[in-house]
């Protein structure tokens, strides 16, 4: 079964982000991501069908993280299920072509991450958006990337969204940790990171856009261009 573009796009980020921090690990028949903090990205990815045991067997003994992202899969879902995995969560993983039509959109008031006192705001801000804590370890590595780009947003001159840019080996370039502080949602300053995002991927000569979305995100996304192409679930094990 062909995994979807956005998805493997999605795999490919992590696998990155992992090697430039030094806690990316290839196993046989699946990859792990292992930060020493235990907390984001800590998870399993790219798992295939018959090494679903041995991965039970070194999460059981305390070996690996218990979080696992797995494509669509139905075959695959079915065999987590029977060695006691249960699904915690699903996203949309969409696509976009990219035409000329697409405007650029440049805010002043969005800015590049390029030091340490802006990984530090990163992290904070990345971890009051998505509810749980991202350690500026995790972060401070992937201003040195040329493949990464890190932004923070403004509003009313305090930083309080942030999102990622990733090109991967296609050259497409994906839209990474869109966010914003829960107290400033609903001021559009969501759908302004993601509009500034687009047009860093112009500038990347991207032919494609590729991202991951909520229940809730994905219609919003949907009025942008994007396309469904399948789902990213994650499961976990007690």
């Amino acid at each position: 079964m062909m995994i979807p573009t956005a998805i493997q796009h999605q795999f490919e980020f992590w696998k990155h982000i992992g090697q430039v921090g030094g806690y990316f690990h290839q196993y046989d028949g699946f990859s792990s991501l292992s930060p020493k903090d235990a907390t984001w990205p800590s998870k399993i990815f790219d798992l295939k069908e018959h090494h679903i045991e041995a991965l039970k067997q070194r999460i059981t003994n305390h070996h690996l993280s218990k979080f696992v992202a797995v494509e669509e899969n139905e075959a695959l879902e079915m065999l987590l299920r029977s060695k006691g995995f249960t699904q915690t969560s699903s996203v949309a993983a969409m696509t976009k072509k990219i035409d000329e039509k697409i405007q650029r959109s440049v805010y002043p008031e969005i800015e590049k991450v390029t030091d340490t006192l802006s990984t530090r705001t990163f992290a904070k801000i990345a971890s009051a958006a998505f509810g749980y804590h991202i350690y500026e370890s995790t972060i401070a590595p992937l201003i040195s990337s040329a493949k990464v780009q890190l932004f923070l947003g403004k509003h009313e001159n305090k930083y309080v969204s942030c999102g990622i840019v990733f090109v991967d080996a296609n050259g497409d370039s994906g839209l990474h940790m869109i966010g914003a502080k829960k107290e400033y949602r609903g001021l559009g300053l969501g759908k302004k990171m993601t509009q500034h995002l687009h047009s860093v991927a112009l500038r990347n000569e991207s032919d494609y856009i590729h991202l991951v979305a909520s229940k809730l995100g994905a219609p919003i996304y949907q009025k942008l261009g994007f396309q469904n192409q399948g789902y990213l679930k994650s499961y976990t094990i007690q």
